[in-house]
């Protein structure tokens, strides 16, 4: 793919989300939608391989239905109430099946058949935007409507997100499958609050995302795709070895590290809100999600791999020295004594 296809596909798909969050209507929300699905499907089919085409006739499939369904809905209701204005779309019926569709879009439970598919059938890097870039646009849409949602929805489906991507993982051995599944797990999260505090929604995606780039930056520098790969990570490259690690165990939640502030921040919430069997069921279920984690991380640093006695090991390899990847570890760690101030 030449330069210039390059730069059209990128502005595309850039100009096309910030239009979303400037917008306030369903026309033209539902025009960016469809100019940022077209110009996804020449990136996820760029390798030539038969599953890059099978994830991008998956991706296609399941974003036109998405977007066609908010086009049918919203002329529906511009119909009934001469009205094509997010803010003043009131009907919960309206309302409803416009939260399912960006639900659809951003891979929440029960509409996220598709993701571990078209994550597992294109390139990590491919892979990272999929995951973070792809769902601003939903959610942008989801923050500008957050008070006509419907509540019980949201909530059911962040449950069923958070079970479903810790027990979808639990199987996994191919490390793009896996973070689709955590992908799953965190919109579970993001969607929980939208309703009632959409700004701690917005920092959850925050940290979602800073913690999500290393992880696959680190993948792609190493070619790492299974869990097996993992494990000689630390002979070939240390420093990424305990970025990983780190990384792994923020995007986990665990305290002290940055990861556990969105969950520290939402459970607070929703318990001062009275929605303690709600809150109790999210945080049994994500113990499934960060038994997995905890897995990576024994697998990144308490293994060996397999190798006989004369067997060269890669120690003191020239590497490259990766800032970016540093210091976003650096903030997905560090970050949590900030908390007290948001």
């Amino acid at each position: 793919m030449n330069l210039m296809s390059w730069s059209v596909i990128t502005a595309s798909i850039i100009l096309s989300t910030l239009l979303i969050t400037m917008t306030t209507h369903w026309l033209m929300i539902w025009v960016c939608l469809e100019i940022n699905t077209l110009s996804m499907i020449p990136i996820i089919s760029k390798s030539h391989h038969p599953r890059a085409t099978e994830a991008t006739t998956k991706y296609y499939l399941t974003q036109t239905m998405a977007s066609s369904t908010l086009l049918f809905t919203t002329t529906t209701n511009a119909m009934n109430t001469s009205n094509w204005e997010t803010h003043l779309t009131t009907d919960p019926m309206t309302t409803t099946i416009i939260t399912m569709t960006l639900m659809m879009k951003m891979a929440a439970a029960p509409f996220h058949f598709w993701l571990p598919e078209v994550t597992q059938g294109t390139t990590n890097l491919t892979s990272l935007v999929i995951l973070t870039w792809q769902k601003i646009a939903p959610l942008m849409v989801m923050l500008t409507t957050h008070n006509k949602m419907n509540q019980m929805l949201l909530l059911s489906s962040a449950i069923l997100s958070i079970t479903v991507g810790g027990l979808g993982s639990l199987n996994q051995t191919q490390l793009r499958k896996l973070m689709a599944f955590s992908s799953i797990a965190h919109t579970g999260w993001i969607i929980a609050m939208m309703p009632t505090a959409p700004k701690i929604s917005t920092l959850t995606f925050m940290v979602y995302t800073m913690t999500t780039i290393p992880i696959f930056l680190s993948m792609n520098h190493t070619m790492t795709t299974t869990i097996k790969d993992m494990g000689t990570l630390w002979t070939t490259s240390p420093h990424l070895m305990l970025i990983m690690a780190l990384t792994t165990l923020s995007l986990g939640g665990l305290p002290p590290l940055t990861g556990f502030m969105p969950k520290w921040l939402i459970l607070n919430k929703m318990t001062s809100t009275s929605m303690i069997v709600e809150a109790t069921m999210m945080a049994v279920a994500s113990m499934l999600s960060l038994y997995v984690y905890m897995r990576l991380t024994y697998m990144l640093s308490m293994t060996l791999p397999p190798h006989t006695t004369p067997m060269l090991m890669k120690w003191r390899v020239p590497h490259k020295k990766h800032h970016m990847i540093t210091s976003l570890m650096t903030m997905t760690t560090l970050l949590l004594p900030l908390s007290p101030n948001i």
